[in-house]
């Protein structure tokens, strides 16, 4: 103990371990707070540990490289980072970790036997296409991500192919329909990939703002709240980013969002875990919310929410016979939600959804939505029943 306190430098690096307690025994000898802890990745305390500094053992030099880093460390940012993880290590004590796994032990089981809703039956193609051609008015709401393209590592790859943008085009021109693109996206990115589109809606952040293919304006659902908030939430997932490998921020004009579809899947999601438990008790007395997505922890205003700007959807179509909503992940239940009843609600992939459908895949929406359209515009009954192939 003597040695860990007078210490300037805990070099913790092996070469892989499952629960290093030198490297917390060290930091817990540091109540001055002005040691350093330099940790192999591969250890088991890394995951918990973002502030100390990192290294792969096997990269000699890095390694080196960053213990010079470390012996030039300012003594501001030596306390600051010993300081987190000094409070971490006292807090997550030997007792605290037991009754936690029990509580989650106790909730597994208490979830063994809930009634949970499991994922919903396949989309039965010719039965939806039918329904559309024999509708008179149709509106059609269509999520982004993961439903028109897949997921790509990080947002800015995931653009629309000339596909999905030639598909929107002719499906917001069909006569008798109104169709909207509902996303989590930006009003940004939206208006670069589809602003050029007539007759298409726009709504961006999950409802948060909204395009209409009249005025071409961006309209927001409430008063911009400024980006005060902004200051107070990013230092927070700039702390997991520096403890998840391969996670990055995205900032929108209305929402922070912590990717981790890089990262280790495991880790990642445990992480994400944390997250939002930290989130949710440093926001509870404001309007914003912690909301897990499909690899993601997207930080938003309670009120922009897709359910939220159905009303003003379906007012475009109050006579629809036919309504169809697509969609992935958690924000879009609770579009699902508000459309219960005779619409064709569609979850795309696993996992289990208030939506009466499902289909396995964005390839399997494109196809069933050109299906779609070529009844739309054909006018015609269709001979026999389809099969939508998702090639």
């Amino acid at each position: 103990m003597a040695l860990y306190a007078a210490a300037e430098v805990g070099w913790v690096t092996p070469l892989r371990d499952g629960m290093n307690l030198v490297a917390k025994e060290y930091v817990a000898c540091q109540r001055r707070g002005e040691g350093v802890l330099l940790l192999s990745e591969f250890a088991g305390a890394a995951a918990e540990m973002g502030e100390a500094f990192l290294v792969n053992p096997y990269d000699e030099e890095r390694v080196a490289a960053t213990l010079e880093r470390i012996l030039d460390l300012p003594t501001e940012e030596r306390r600051e980072r010993m300081g987190m993880l000094y409070r971490r290590v006292l807090r997550n004590t030997v007792f605290r970790w037991s009754d936690r796994f029990l509580g989650l032990l106790e909730e597994a089981a208490r979830g063994r036997t809930a009634l949970r809703p499991e994922r919903p039956d396949a989309l039965p193609v010719a039965a939806a296409l039918e329904a559309f051609r024999a509708s008179r008015s149709r509106l059609v709401l269509l999520d982004y991500d993961g439903t028109l393209v897949p997921f790509a590592p990080r947002p800015r790859d995931a653009v629309p192919t000339p596909r999905v943008v030639d598909l929107l085009r002719r499906l917001a021109a069909a006569p008798g329909a109104t169709t909207a693109l509902v996303s989590g996206r930006s009003r940004a990115d939206l208006e670069g990939w589809f602003g050029p589109v007539p007759d298409l809606w726009l709504v961006g952040e999950h409802g948060a703002c909204v395009r209409s293919p009249l005025t071409r304006e961006w309209e927001m659902a409430r008063p911009h709240p400024g980006h005060g908030w902004k200051r107070r939430v990013l230092p927070v997932l700039e702390h997991f980013v520096d403890r998840t490998p391969g996670s990055l921020i995205e900032e929108k004009e209305l929402a922070l969002v912590w990717h981790h579809r890089l990262a280790d899947p495991e880790f990642g999601e445990w992480l994400a875990n944390e997250l939002v438990a930290t989130l949710d008790e440093m926001l509870a007395d404001t309007e914003l919310r912690a909301i897990r997505g499909n690899k993601t922890v997207e930080v938003r205003f309670a009120w922009a929410n897709k359910g939220a700007v159905l009303d003003r959807l379906q007012a475009l179509r109050p006579d629809a016979d036919f309504r169809l909503a697509i969609g992935d992940d958690r924000t879009d239940e609770d579009l699902f939600q508000r459309l219960r009843g005779e619409a064709w609600t569609v979850r795309v992939g696993e996992g289990p959804s208030s939506a009466r459908y499902s289909v396995d895949s964005p390839a399997e929406v494109v196809a069933f939505l050109e299906a779609v359209l070529a009844i739309a515009e054909s006018g015609r009954a269709l001979p026999a029943p389809v099969k939508v192939a998702a090639g």
